[in-house]
């Protein structure tokens, strides 16, 4: 038991990293506290609570996994009609001949580096308006629908299918 104890919080932060890890604590955690406060109640005390827990398990199981659904479907922009700037169109194009489908914009000190399938578009740390110019075709990607951010700094931008299909027709 003190094994456990001393391993507490690691184990909830593990469990924390997920919907289903959470889920597997909670069910595990009202297992417990069940046993200990039930155990010599009288058969139809024990049926009541394990209902109750068990609805109530199943219950947050079900805000968590419609949470999780409706945060992945709303993440998602609608498609913009406009036409894609000039910067925007050779993103996409990037992002689609590169393997893994990335584009990276690197901000490191002063200097900034936005780069994808091999290529680096942008290193020129004096020139803000170029900078801002590519900052809002990522944007524009995004709003569009055609990117994702992956990272959580606006790092990290992954193509997405409506990305793909959209850089095929434009060519």
């Amino acid at each position: 038991m003190d094994k456990i104890i001393e391993h507490l919080p690691a184990i909830i932060t593990a469990a924390a990293q997920s919907f289903l890890g959470t889920f597997a604590l909670l069910s595990v955690a009202l297992s417990v506290l069940a046993y200990f406060f039930f155990a010599k109640a009288r058969e139809n005390v024990k049926v009541g609570v394990f209902v109750l827990l068990f609805l109530g398990v199943l219950g947050f199981a079900t805000a968590m996994f419609r949470e999780s659904a409706g945060s992945s479907v709303t993440s998602q922009p609608a498609v913009s009609t406009a036409p894609l700037s000039k910067e925007a169109k050779i993103l996409l194009k990037g992002a689609a001949a590169d393997p893994s489908g990335l584009v990276l914009f690197e901000r490191f000190g002063a200097s900034v580096d936005l780069h994808t399938n091999g290529e680096s578009l942008f290193t020129d740390k004096a020139d803000h308006q170029t900078l801002a110019t590519w900052e809002a075709a990522l944007q524009e990607l995004v709003e569009a629908g055609l990117f994702v951010d992956r990272g959580d700094h606006g790092e990290i931008y992954e193509i997405t299918k409506k990305g793909y299909d959209e850089a095929k027709r434009d060519n």
